[in-house]
């Protein structure tokens, strides 16, 4: 059977870009983790060493999105290698980071960017 954790809508104030006015005025982003698992049939989910503590998913990207970087790629990688760490039985991880309102002329549009590692 295949356990998918998840931790979606992550909203965060920080200040990544590659313009120097981000890194002054900082801006919105959302995070979502994804992390896939596999486990036998007859697994029992009995307690929190069994399972992605979420509460520790979280800790790590809080931390990641509170080191100002000039792109999102690498906050996105950053936080992809932590998770790998700590969760090492995963099967696959996968980290969407939103960049609200980016500078220049976008019109209104988000950037968003996805990588996986499995």
């Amino acid at each position: 059977m295949n356990l998918q954790t998840a931790l979606e809508n992550m909203d965060f104030f920080s200040y990544h870009g590659l313009y120097p006015g981000e890194k002054v005025t900082g801006g919105k982003f959302t995070v979502a983790v994804y992390i896939d698992e596999q486990c036998s049939d007859n697994k029992e989910f009995k307690g929190i060493n069994e399972v992605i503590n979420y509460e520790l998913v979280y800790e790590i990207v809080k931390k990641e999105m509170g080191i100002s970087r000039d792109l999102i790629e690498e906050v996105a990688s950053n936080i992809l290698r932590k998770l790998k760490m700590t969760f090492n039985t995963s099967d696959n991880i996968t980290v969407f980071i939103t960049k609200h309102n980016p500078a220049g002329n976008f019109n209104g549009a988000n950037a968003k960017v996805k990588l996986s590692l499995k």
